[in-house]
This record gives structure tokens, C-alpha cells and sequence, in this order.
């Protein structure tokens, strides 16, 4: 507002006179002559812009600058006008007034502020209504009513008047005036207050009756809510209903809340009217009608709601009225429920006591709504009415556009659009995306507008590409779904930036001037292609001829159309092109390119002079066209003479064909010198002079001598070197050729020829920081000599960097500072110094107009830096910023600028303290907090909500995945529901806030589960395995679990009525099949299947025929039954296999009804038997699996994977036999091999061959070993003393006799009965006492077999032995023979026969189990042989099972004592 951003260029070359040291700035207001200037000195030189600073606002300046040298200060500029911006006003209006009109109006006046005083341009004035409103116990005072009054054009300084409406009745307002201008709001006037005036009341309130009789009433009511100014009474009016001749009407004062009215007639309706007042009037009046005698009460909600005329935003609700209570009904309110917000509330309330349809209002389009009505009297609100069906309203087109459209230009082709999104339920329908329509403003040529449509509809930014450079668009914005556009946006300004011109000049024209000078001219770049401000012009020039070297001619002034080309090659066509140049670089060629011709001239000397052939007396000149004809040639001219000599000897003229001479008749050993001219229309040129030594001893020269360098010759880019020519080999030199080699490479010539009489060069053009090595060739007529030898290796100088950096970026990190990025140069680009590097970052600000305001820089050393942060940058500027790299040497290339808005930053930090807790099974809630305020970078526009589902109990389809969902809101927001999620699923939540600059971070992600819900119903209901009575139903389980699924609910029932049989049955499984039988015969059941979470979901439902289902087979025929002793044979015939081959038969038996009525009986078919073998036309069925003594009826049913065939009955039915014959009889009819006695008999022989056998191991294993033992202790008894044999003798007697505690061991013989048991050692078990003084009874022969384990265990193995059966006899008795000796000499004392004895030494219990069983026989089973009797003896570890029966055989010989 208060400055004015000045540059310029400096003067021309020609005008400066000397080196600039600085320039002045001088400025005044405008107009003001008399005023001193104001003077600013900028010493730097190099400086192109200044700031000047506290100005007056809006005023009009006019600045000059002058330039400064030794000399002192130059030349003022003409000077240019410069308003300064506007400001806001800094006085208000004055002389106020305000007086109220009516009770919601007021009459404002004043007089405008001194226009010196308003700052810019009056835009207009507000005028405010302030209000005192509590808050928190604090007075405030808070802005009611504000309105726009424009400014008075006919005269602007005269009083205004404009009127204060929407105003609250009989309400005191305080009224200020303030004035506007562009920039903001100027000072408020004083405060001024007023009050509305009176008006008549609101209606009252809270009507309702009491104490309602046959004869009277009392009426209650409250004030009414907005008095609107003093109360000063009621009147209530009431009437017999529809008999307006029993009017009557009581006044009453201000106090009086109620009023009985008596000497009602008896259940009459009255009509009552009750209506406040006030002095202006009275207010609307309340009705209400009662019966007398009959107590109001609560109104009946209405019923059979139905819905007509769906609108977007409204739809037709008819209904029936339900009883009213006793009063008419004063209010009919409208509830409504949505997908989104499963909670009621109220839409709209209608005052139509009368009213059986409602016209609902205030819905919102395409949203899915139920409503409920519930009906209010005097007494209060009926309960809500039953829900109608969902319904949804149709589409309309969206709420409004997108809010807070702005532009920003991104580059000199580009901007971004960014916009608020619009929320969800702001759509309006299926939404398609925005709208964005552009078109430039200041095109010479209308062009029409384009649009782009973005079919994101949560989508914020776009970027509108392919635009004109350093041009003005217009831009403007509107959302877009299925049923039209919104209303437009506010139409938002902004110029793409500036870039270089993209067309050349015009109307260029070159013409020569001379031989060496041409004159060009251009006129203007066309304006639509400048693409910003023009600083000059580059004229580039080649001639066509000469290798194409293409040069070129800077003019550092864009008001400048022509000049002057010098210094050109003679009588050469040059092709000439002229570009614009701006601040950001060259821009295109002009095209074609103009072709001139310089004129003709003399030409320049003839090249590659030199004599072939040269002896005593002769030598041949040739020579080649000068390498500057300048013209045509028309002759050449050849003189020679001896080298010193002033005499001519010679000249000639030739054709240009000749380009060759022999002289002759020379002096031998002798210098010549001979000249060669060319000649053109302008005469003859330069003259080409060279030496030739007479002789006939003519060799190639010697090589130089080695280069020669001094540290003082070496720069960065640049070595000198000097040498010592070789001997000429009598022939002089005609030019040097130089090589140099980099790094040790590979040799390279250098293209330039030395001339032969210099004996330095200077390469030129070497890369810093780099080796280098030269050697040198001399040449003559005969040719090249050998090089010289290398010179040493010099390394160049170091030097600044001669690369760029590379991509250049800029992003904003705050509203007031940058961060910018580039690609670090590698080591290698530094040229030898790069421990000195660094960058050095410039930026500049640009004005309005692209002006570059100051040049601020701030270095980073390091070359591996490649970021830095700008901070304490001014908002809402456009900033230029370039890098260049440095380092000691000196300052490397500048990167183009990078332009960047600064004010406009993405928000740095995410939104806190995200939180989310599931509410329904369906719905999410969210809460969060902003991101802190420092770290929001700006005004925050909204928030963007992604949520993923993570965990879900549904399976996706193959080849598809889960996808991020994307919800906005506004910035206001710090809560949100996500609704219409899946059920028990697991979301994944991430929360950023978003401003006009972008995104900004997402918040760290935090899962959230959906409660359960119910599960959808079970898929793929099937039945299988039909039958006449039972079948199997099967399902999948929900496509939809949502939850986990706990089990089904299985219900079936007949689908018609049926009286006999007609039941529903409900049973609940947890898998997802059931057996379900006992179900009648061709009979067709209706089968429901729910699955249950927290209750059970929809269900699946089925129906289902038992019987034959279509694909079956055709029943069997001619069932024919035939008795047998044991069995009953069946043989039917069979029908056709239908649609696919029998796999079986279902045999079924039915017990015959009777009436007896001791005849117990089933009246359901039971199945016998299911075969699987295919097809058959006999099958048996055996009494065993019959009850004895019943009659059957059978039938077949066959079967194919398609379902069972009718069934084929039996004619006849079978009576089983009883159950004494089913055991005797039946068992007689056997064969021989398969009779009880034949088993036992087999099985007996075997075990007896067994025990053989092992008892013939056993004695001639230990026959020989009991021999020797027996000795022994027949030799040791006799060398006892008499009390040892008597000791002896006594204890063979007790252990003869039961007396004392003893075992059997291992090897037969009795031992103490506390040094051993049989095998192992037990401790847990008391040792067994054996009766040894008698022999068991002898047992009935019986047949032998093998007895369970568990049996004998169970019936006779009372103490049992721990031993395992795998030990061997021997084993054990070796073992223990060795531990107690004395136990075995007593056995050799007892019978010999040892192994006998073993046997005989039984317990009681083993004893008392020799006894004889009562045989059991199974009618059912003839095959098993069960154990009639048994004994159990422990035989070194292991068991022997002997069965005793009545009729078996004789015992084995040698075991007489055992049976």
C-alpha cells in the first residue's frame, strides 16, 4: 500500500563514460513541483531494483533514476508516475442517525468521510446492528444484522440514507456506519442506539384443560414466547362447536394465565380461542376443541401410513387419524430415520387438526428415508405412529459448487485449481465429479472457453495443463451428478508465468553494406507470444560457406530494432535470425532465415604455397585458391627474386586454371623468395611471400626441440609453451602441427597450423584441473618431421564449476518459508576444487507487474548439499529462486528460476488424538483434534478420511483386492460417522488435513471393528439322499457372516395344512447339515435354514417332496417273499433305471397292525438294510435282525444318484419265528464246522499242544542243572550239624503244612517269602499265601481256549503279578538261582518232580475258581464262542487261561496233580 518496487537496465555502452559506480532514486508526489525530491543512493553497481518505502497510500509518485561514475551523477530518467495502492479508509462517516420506522425496520443516515482520508476507492459503507447477549455469565455484544450500502454516485460527499431491515420486534440495537474499500474495512462510527418499535404477540403457549366436567372447564395456558413489545391482556373466546350463535368472549388482564368457564351444556364439543394483546393488537389465536364431561387425554397415533408424489425434497404422507383424545388435535410432527443416522428426528411439524394427508418437507434428495407421525392435543404427544417402508427421494442437482475456488500458476503452461469438496450428503445424488471451465482474458482474438470434467468427487486439486504462457485465464468451478450441474462458482483471476518468447520477431530485413558490415532489422515479437517483458534481442549470423560456425550479436535493449553486423568474411552469403530474450532466457528464432550476400573486395593471398621440385638451377612454385577469395578470381601473378635483393628478376601473370610456375635458370645455393596475388574485379589482393633454397640436398626437417613450460603459462584453460626449431633439411619450414594428450590419453592434433616463424603457442580451451603433455611436428615442402619429444606433465589450473545444478525444485514447507532442492554436482564437475564448494542460493520477490524486487543470496557450503531452507519470507509473494554452484575459483552456471507462491503451504502436521469406537454394526465414529497451529500453515479447508478394511469375515472374489474408500469434510469438523461399512469387519483409519496449498500428513493408522450384525441368509440350501421318510439337507454358510456364526436354526413343516400330521418342528444344528427322518410319505415340507450371530438373519427357505425325485428310477415289480428256517428270501423284478444307472436298494420291513390289543406295533416303515452293489433282483433277510414271533410286510425301494423309485410292496406278509427257536432250532441246522462243539474242540487242541511244547523246553533245559544241584546239597545236608537238620526239617514242614509265608520261584521251588516273588521284585503288593497241604478238586473235562485279557484279569487274576510276559523261564530262574540257595536246597529236599509241583501249588482263590458255568448261547449269533469257565495261573510272568466245560476231554498225561 505505502511502497513502489522501482528497476531499470543500465545505460548503453556507449553512453556511460566510464566505469558505473552507482545510480540515484529520486521521487515526490505527482504535481507537487515545489516539493524537494527525495533521494536514495544505490552503490551497488550491479544492482537492477529498489524498494521505496513509506509512501503515502494512494497517491500518485513520480520516480527518476540517474547513473553515477568518477565523474560525477549522469543524466535523470524522464521519470514515471506510480500510484500506490490502496489502503483502507482511516476515518469513519460522521453525523449518524438512526430512527426505527416500524418494529423490524430502522432509518440509517450520515455523511461520507473525507475522501483524503479514504485510502483508495470508496467501495462502499456497512452498517451494523449490534445486540448485548449473555454468554458465560459475561455481557457481550454480538453483530445482528449487518447490510452492503453502495456509494452515492451523483454526489459522493452528500448524506447517504439507506434502511436497517430484519430486525427483531420491540429489541434494543446499537448502529454503526463504517466505510470500505478493496484492501479491508476502515473505522467504525460511533454507536447510536435505537429500538425497534412495538408490535402485536407471538401466539401463546402451552394451552391445555383441567378439571373437565359435564357443566365446566378449566383453561390453562403460558405468554406467548416473543411478546413483541408490553403485554396488556388476553381473550379468550369460545362456542359450542359449528353454532357460532353460542360466541362468547371473556377479556382478561396481562396476569391472568387461566380461566373456568362454567354453564357448559353436558357432552357438548366446545371450541375454544384464546389470543394475547398488546397495545398495537392482538396476536394469532390458538384454538383447541373438547367434549365437557370427558377428560382430555393423550391422542392415538394414526395408522395405515402410506406415501405418495416422492420428490427431492419433499413427499406426500397419507394416513388415518387415530382417536384424538377427547380434544382436536393441535399438531401433527413428522419423525424421520436414515440410512446414514438410524436415530429419529423431527423433519417438520404441520398445524391441520382436521388433516388426513401431510405434505412432508425439508428432506434431503436421493436419501433414503422412514417416517413415523405422531398426533398432539392439549395433553401432549401421542406415541409415534408405525414406520412406513423405506422409501428414497429422488435426485436433484447438487446443494451449491465448490466452495473457496483459487488459482495459482504452477508454470509458465500450468495451474492449479483448488477447491473445497463437496460432503456427501451435499451431493444430491449419484455424484460425477467438477466441472472446471477456463478461458483467457486478454486474447486479442475471442476464444471460446474450454472445460475438463474431474470424476473424482473427493478429488481437491487439479492441474490445468497445455495453457498459454504469461496469460491471463479466468476460472471457474461447478459440481456435477447424474441429474445436472450446480450453480457456478465465484470467478477466480490468475496469469500463467512468464517464460521465454515462444515466436521470433517480425518483418526482419538485412542488408550489406559493405564488404564486411551488414544492417539488420525487426520489428516487434507479437504480443500473445512475448510471454513476458521483452529485455533485447540477439541477432545470430553463419555464413553458409565456412563450416556453419554460427555467431551471434547481443542488443541489451528491447526498444532497440536494428544493428549493425561487423568483421564479416568478404563476398559470403550469411543466413541471419533475430530472437527475443526475457529474464528467463532466449526465446525462438524469427523464421526463415534472411539471406545476404557481403560485397566483393579484393581477395586475400593465395594458400598452401610450396615448392615440390627444386635442384640448382630450378625450383616449381604451386599454390591453391586464397582461403578469402572475397570475389571471383580473374588471374594470378607470380614474381620472385633473390632474398635481399630489391631487384624484380621475375614476374608473370597467369589464368585461375594455372596454379603452378617453373623457374628456371637460378642460382644454385641460393635463397628465393617468391610472391603469389590473386586478382578479382576490385583488383589484386594480399600477396603470399615464401623462401626456397636452391639445391639438390633436400631432406624433411628435424623435429623441435621438447616444449618448453613455465608454472607462470599455466591457467585453468589455458597453457603456453615455447621450443627451439630443428634444422630445415634445406628447406624452409612452411608450419608446425601440435598434439596434446589429457590424462594420459590417447594423442590429439590440434587443428590450428603454427605458423613456422613462432616458437611459442598458447593451447586454449583445456579443461581445468587436468594433465596435459605436448609434443610438436615441423614441416616443409618434403614433407613432416619426426615430433619432438614429450614436454613434462603440467596440470591446468583449478577453475569454478562450468555445470549447472540440475533439477531445481521448490516446495513450501510454512506461510513463510521454502525448502528448495536440486541435484548435488558429482566430484568430478568441480574442476580440482571442490574442497572449497558450495551453492549459493539467490531469490528475488516479483512484484504484481514481474518486477524483481531485491536480490537477497544465502550460501551452503559443502558439495554434497542438495537442500536448503528459505525462512522469514513475506506472504502472499511470488518469489524467484536460482542455485548456482561455487567455490573458490569463483561462481558456476545459474539454474533457470524457479518460481514459487509463498503463503500457501501444506499443513506439516497431522490431525490428533485420532480416536474411533464402533456404534452400530454398520458405523463408525470418529473424533480427532486438529493439527497443532503452527504446524497448519494457513487457513485449513477440510479433512480427508481413508479407511481400508483390513480384517473381514467375507472372502473377495479371486483376483480382486480390498480398496482404500476416501471421505471429506469440512474444516469445522472434529468428528465424523463413517455409516454403511461392512459388518464385523476391521478398518484400517487414517486422518490429514488438507489446506489451499495440498495434503498434508496422514495421522497414524488405528483399526476399528464393526460390531456384529445379523448374517444374510444361508446360500445353496440343497436336499440329498431323499427317501420316503427321511432326507438330508445341506447349506453353505452365509455370503455375509457378518459376526461369528454360533449355529443354524433348521425348521421344516408340511407346505399345506394337513390335520393328521401337519406340524413344525425346529431344531438347531451347529454344522451345516442335518439328518432329518420320521417325516411322512410323499408329503411336500417347507424347509427354513437362519443362521444365528447375535440372533439369528434372514432365512433361506426350500421346498422339498419325500419319495421319488424327477431322474429316479421306475419302482420294482412282482415283490415275491419265501420263509426259510433262518431267513426270509425276497425276489422282485426291476422297473427301468431312469436317468442314470441303480446303484442299490433300500430293503424295509413294517410290522404287520393288528387289533389285538396286547399286539404292541410300529406304523412306520424301518429300513433293514441299504445296499450298494447295483443292480440285484433276490436279497435275504435273516431272523436275526427281525424280532422273533412278528409279522412283517416288506418292501424295495431302488435308487440312483437321482433319488429313490416307488416302492414295490409284498402281497403277503411273514410271521418270524419265536425265540425258542431261534436258539435251539435254529442252531441245529448248521453245519458241522460251524457248531458250537466244533470250535471249542479246535481251539482247546491247540492251546494243549502249546503248553506241550513249552513244558518239554522247560525240563531238558533244567534237567541236568536240578542233577547237579541236587548232588550238591546232598553233600552239604550231610555235613550239617543235627540242630541244622532239625532247623531244616521244621520248616519243610511248615511250608508243607501253610505254616509261615512262602512263593513259588522261578524255577518251581517254594523260597522265604521275604527274599522273593515270582519273576521281577515287587514292594507294593503283599506276598501270596499258598495252601500246599491239599490238592484242588479234579475239573470237568472242557474244551481249552485262549481268554482275553481284560477277562481274565477281571474274573480270576485277584493278585496279580507285575512280571511282563516277554521274560523268558530260564532267565528268571538263572537269575534267582544265584541269590537264594537256600530256597533251592530245599527244593532238591522236596519230590523230584519239581516241575509238577510248581503247578500243584496253587492259592484258595485259584482253586475256588475250578467250577462249572451254565452255558449262554446268543440267538443272534452263532459264529462267537463265549468262555464258559476258566482259570487263570501266573507261569514265569506270563498267563495260561484253561476254559473248563462239562464233556471235555481227559487231562494230558504228566499233569495228573494240576487237573
Amino acid at each position: 500500500m505505502s511502497e513502489i518496487i522501482t528497476q531499470w537496465q543500465p545505460p548503453l555502452e556507449e553512453h556511460r563514460n566510464g566505469q558505473i559506480l552507482g545510480y540515484i532514486i529520486r521521487y515526490r508526489l505527482f504535481g507537487y513541483n515545489n516539493v524537494p525530491w527525495t533521494y536514495q543512493n544505490i552503490t551497488n553497481e550491479a544492482q537492477r531494483n529498489y524498494l521505496i518505502q513509506e509512501l503515502i497510500t494512494w497517491k500518485d509518485y513520480i520516480v527518476q533514476i540517474a547513473a553515477y561514475n568518477n565523474m560525477g551523477v549522469g543524466v535523470y530518467t524522464e521519470g514515471a508516475r506510480i500510484k500506490t495502492k490502496e489502503g483502507i479508509p482511516e476515518a469513519p462517516p460522521t453525523n449518524v442517525k438512526v430512527v426505527a420506522i416500524n418494529s423490524t425496520s430502522v432509518k440509517v443516515s450520515w455523511i461520507p468521510p473525507n475522501p483524503q482520508q479514504i485510502n483508495g476507492i470508496n467501495q462502499g459503507y456497512k452498517i451494523q446492528a449490534w445486540r448485548h447477549e449473555m454468554n458465560d455469565d459475561d455481557l457481550e455484544e454480538t453483530e445482528a444484522r449487518m447490510i452492503t450500502v453502495p456509494p452515492s454516485l451523483i454526489d459522493p460527499l452528500a448524506e447517504q440514507i439507506a434502511i436497517l431491515s430484519g430486525l427483531e420486534k420491540f429489541t434494543d440495537y446499537n448502529i454503526t456506519v463504517l466505510c470500505f474499500t478493496d484492501p479491508g474495512e476502515g473505522v467504525r462510527s460511533y454507536k447510536i442506539a435505537v429500538k425497534t418499535k412495538e408490535d402485536v404477540p407471538d401466539e401463546i403457549t402451552a394451552l391445555h384443560f383441567d378439571e373437565v366436567s359435564d357443566r365446566s372447564v378449566k383453561v390453562l395456558w403460558a405468554p406467548p414466547k416473543n411478546l413483541n413489545g408490553i403485554l396488556t391482556g388476553y381473550t379468550v373466546r369460545y362456542k359450542v362447536k359449528d353454532h357460532p350463535e353460542t360466541l362468547k368472549s371473556v377479556n382478561l388482564t396481562a396476569d391472568d394465565t387461566q380461566l373456568t368457564v362454567t354453564q357448559l351444556q353436558a357432552t357438548t364439543h366446545y371450541w375454544f380461542e384464546i389470543k394475547a394483546w398488546t397495545k398495537v393488537g392482538g396476536g394469532p389465536a390458538k384454538t383447541a376443541t373438547i367434549q365437557s364431561g370427558v377428560e382430555p387425554v393423550l391422542p392415538h397415533p394414526p395408522t395405515n401410513l402410506a406415501l405418495s408424489n416422492i420428490e427431492a425434497f419433499s413427499v406426500v404422507l397419507q394416513f388415518t387419524p387415530g382417536f384424538d383424545g377427547n380434544s382436536s388435535i393441535t399438531k401433527w410432527k413428522v419423525d424421520a430415520q436414515t440410512a446414514r443416522n438410524m436415530t429419529w428426528f423431527t423433519v417438520c411439524e404441520i398445524s391441520d387438526p382436521d388433516a388426513e394427508t401431510l405434505t412432508v418437507t425439508g428432506l434431503m434428495p436421493f436419501t433414503q428415508y422412514r417416517l413415523r407421525l405422531s398426533a398432539t392435543n392439549v395433553v401432549g404427544s401421542s406415541q409415534p405412529s408405525e414406520a412406513t417402508k423405506d422409501f428414497q427421494t429422488i435426485q436433484a442437482r447438487p446443494m451449491h459448487p465448490p466452495f473457496n475456488v483459487t488459482v495459482r500458476a504452477m508454470s509458465a503452461t500450468q495451474l492449479r485449481v483448488r477447491w473445497i469438496p463437496l460432503q456427501q450428503t451435499e451431493w444430491f445424488g449419484n455424484p460425477r465429479g467438477y466441472n472446471i471451465t477456463y478461458r483467457q482474458i486478454e486474447s486479442i482474438t475471442k476464444v471460446s472457453a474450454k472445460s475438463v470434467l474431474i470424476e473424482d468427487h473427493t478429488a481437491n486439486s487439479h492441474v490445468l495443463e497445455g495453457l498459454e504462457e504469461w496469460t491471463l485465464y479466468e476460472v471457474l468451478m461447478n459440481a456435477c451428478n447424474d441429474v445436472g450441474f450446480s450453480r457456478d462458482s465465484a470467478i477466480a483471476v490468475e496469469r500463467t508465468r512468464e517464460a521465454v518468447p515462444s515466436y521470433g520477431p517480425l518483418e526482419v530485413q538485412a542488408n550489406a553494406t559493405s564488404s564486411t558490415t551488414i544492417v539488420v532489422r525487426w520489428g516487434e515479437v507479437p504480443k500473445q507470444h512475448r510471454n513476458g517483458q521483452i529485455d533485447g534481442y540477439k541477432v545470430f549470423y553463419a555464413a553458409t560457406n565456412r563450416g556453419g560456425q554460427v555467431l551471434h550479436k547481443t542488443i541489451s535493449n528491447n526498444a532497440s530494432y536494428t544493428t549493425t553486423l561487423t568483421e564479416l568474411k568478404k563476398f559470403v552469403i550469411y543466413h541471419i535470425q533475430v530472437l527475443a530474450f526475457t529474464r528467463l532466457g532466449d526465446g525462438a528464432l524469427s523464421t526463415p532465415p534472411v539471406r545476404v550476400q557481403t560485397f566483393e573486395d579484393t581477395p586475400g593471398p593465395p594458400s598452401n604455397v610450396s615448392f615440390p621440385d627444386v635442384s640448382f638451377s630450378t625450383a616449381r612454385i604451386i599454390w591453391d585458391v586464397p582461403e578469402d577469395p572475397n570475389g571471383e578470381i580473374l588471374a594470378y601473378q607470380v614474381t620472385y627474386s633473390l632474398n635481399g635483393s630489391v631487384n624484380l628478376n621475375y614476374s608473370r601473370e597467369f589464368p585461375p586454371s594455372d596454379r603452378t610456375f617453373r623457374a628456371t635458370q637460378l642460382l644454385a645455393e641460393r635463397y628465393y623468395i617468391f610472391s603469389v596475388t590473386a586478382q578479382t574485379r576490385l583488383g589484386w589482393g594480399k600477396t603470399a611471400a615464401v623462401l626456397v633454397y636452391t639445391t639438390n640436398n633436400r631432406e624433411r626437417p628435424q623435429p623441435p626441440s621438447m616444449p618448453q613450460i613455465s608454472r607462470s603459462q599455466i591457467q585453468a584453460h589455458q597453457i603456453t609453451f615455447s621450443w627451439t626449431p630443428g634444422r630445415d633439411g634445406f628447406a624452409p619450414l612452411r608450419y608446425y602441427t601440435v598434439q596434446l594428450r589429457e590424462n594420459d590419453g590417447p594423442w590429439t592434433i590440434l587443428p590450428e597450423r603454427v605458423d613456422p616463424a613462432f616458437t611459442s603457442y598458447t593451447a586454449i580451451n583445456l579443461k581445468p584441473h587436468t594433465t596435459y603433455q605436448f609434443r610438436i611436428q615441423a614441416t616443409n615442402d618434403l614433407g613432416a618431421s619426426a615430433f619432438s619429444r614429450e614436454s613434462i606433465v603440467v596440470r591446468t589450473l583449478p577453475a569454478a564449476p562450468a555445470v549447472g545444478v540440475s533439477n531445481l525444485k521448490v516446495v513450501p514447507i510454512t506461510t513463510t518459508s521454502v525448502r528448495v532442492h536440486w541435484n548435488a554436482l558429482e566430484t568430478s564437475l568441480w574442476n580440482g576444487d571442490a574442497a572449497t564448494g558450495g551453492y549459493r542460493v539467490m531469490y528475488q520477490q516479483l512484484a504484481d507487474l514481474q518486477t524483481i524486487s531485491s536480490t537477497p543470496k544465502t550460501d551452503i557450503m559443502g558439495i554434497n548439499a542438495n537442500s536448503m531452507v528459505l525462512t522469514d519470507l513475506q506472504q502472499d509473494r511470488n518469489y524467484e529462486i536460482v542455485v548456482l554452484p561455487f567455490n573458490s575459483q569463483g561462481p558456476g552456471p545459474v539454474t533457470p528460476p524457479a518460481a514459487v507462491y509463498v503463503g500457501e503451504a501444506v499443513p506439516t502436521g497431522e490431525p490428533r488424538a485420532v480416536d474411533a469406537a464402533p456404534i452400530s454394526s454398520t458405523e463408525v465414529r470418529l473424533r480427532w483434534k486438529p493439527p497443532k497451529q503452527s504446524m497448519q500453515n494457513g487457513d485449513l479447508l477440510g479433512y480427508k478420511i481413508f479407511y481400508l478394511v483390513t480384517d473381514s469375515p467375507q472372502e473377495l472374489e479371486e483376483g480382486r483386492k480390498w480398496e482404500e474408500e476416501i471421505e471429506v469434510v469440512s474444516a469445522t469438523a472434529t468428528s465424523h460417522s463413517l455409516v454403511f461399512l461392512d459388518k464385523f469387519t476391521e478398518y484400517r483409519v487414517q486422518i490429514l488435513a488438507f489446506n489451499p496449498a495440498g495434503d498434508g500428513p496422514r495421522s497414524q493408522p488405528i483399526t476399528v471393528k464393526t460390531l456384529q450384525g445379523l448374517p444374510s441368509a444361508p446360500l445353496n440350501l440343497r436336499f440329498e439322499d431323499i427317501t420316503m421318510q427321511s432326507l438330508k439337507v445341506s447349506w453353505d454358510v452365509p455370503k455375509f457372516r457378518n459376526g461369528e456364526i454360533l449355529g443354524y436354526l433348521v425348521t421344516y413343516e408340511t407346505t399345506e395344512e394337513n390335520e393328521k400330521f401337519s406340524k413344525q418342528v425346529k431344531q438347531k444344528v451347529s454344522n451345516t447339515n442335518l439328518l432329518v427322518q420320521n417325516l411322512e410319505e410323499e408329503v411336500t415340507y417347507t424347509f427354513t435354514v437362519r443362521a444365528q450371530t447375535i440372533d439369528y438373519g434372514p432365512a433361506v427357505s426350500e421346498n422339498v417332496t419325500t419319495g421319488p425325485q424327477d431322474g429316479s428310477p421306475i419302482a420294482p415289480r412282482d415283490l415275491i417273499l419265501a420263509k426259510t428256517l433262518s431267513s426270509v428270501e425276497m425276489h422282485w423284478l426291476n422297473g427301468p433305471s431312469g436317468r442314470g444307472p441303480i446303484l442299490g436298494y433300500y430293503i424295509e420291513a413294517k410290522k404287520r397292525e393288528r387289533g389285538e390289543p396286547t399286539f404292541i406295533y410300529d406304523s412306520r416303515w424301518e429300513t433293514i438294510t441299504r445296499t450298494t452293489t447295483g443292480t440285484m433282483q433276490d436279497f435275504t433277510v435273516s431272523y436275526q435282525s427281525l424280532l422273533p414271533s412278528t409279522a412283517y410286510t416288506f418292501r424295495v425301494i431302488a435308487y440312483n444318484r437321482y433319488g429313490i423309485s416307488f416302492p414295490v410292496y409284498s402281497k403277503d406278509s411273514i410271521l418270524t419265528p419265536s425265540k425258542l427257536h431261534l436258539e435251539y432250532g435254529y442252531l441245529q441246522h448248521k453245519p458241522f464246522y460251524r457248531q458250537t462243539w466244533f470250535m471249542v474242540a479246535l481251539a482247546a487242541t491247540s492251546i494243549v499242544i502249546i503248553i506241550m511244547v513249552i513244558a518239554v523246553l522247560c525240563v531238558k533245559s533244567k534237567s541236568y542243572k536240578y542233577k547237579q544241584e541236587a548232588q550238591k546239597t546232598l553233600e552239604e545236608s550231610m555235613a550239617m550239624s543235627i540242630d541244622e537238620r532239625q532247623e531244616l526239617a521244621l520248616e519243610l514242614y511248615r511250608s508243607r503244612h501253610g505254616v509261615g509265608t512262602g512263593t513259588l520261584n522261578s524255577a518251581g521251588t517254594l523260597s522265604r517269602g521275604t527274599l522273593g516273588t515270582l519273576g521281577r521284585k515287587s514292594t507294593n503288593r503283599p506276598p501270596t499265601s499258598l495252601q500246599l497241604g491239599k490238592s484242588p478238586p479234579r475239573p470237568s473235562p472242557a474244551s481249552v481256549a485262549y481268554h482275553s485279557d481284560e477277562e481274565s484279569l477281571k474274573c480270576y487274576d485277584e493278585n496279580p503279578d507285575d512280571s511282563s510276559v516277554t521274560e523268558k523261564p530260564s532267565e528268571v530262574s538263572s537269575s534267582e538261582a544265584s541269590q537264594h540257595s537256600e530256597s533251592e536246597n530245599e527244593s532238591v529236599r522236596s519230590d523230584p518232580h519239581s516241575f509238577v509241583n510248581h503247578y500243584a501249588n496253587v492259592n484258595d482263590s485259584l482253586r475256588q475258581s475250578w467250577k462249572k458255568t451254565k452255558p449262554v448261547r446268543n440267538y443272534s449269533s452263532y459264529t462267537d464262542s463265549e468262555p464258559e469257565g476258566s482259570a487263570v495261573m501266573s507261569l514265569n510272568g506270563g498267563q495260561i487261561i484253561v476254559n473248563n466245560m462239562a464233556r471235555s476231554r481227559a487231562p494230558l498225561p504228566g499233569f495228573s496233580s494240576f487237573v
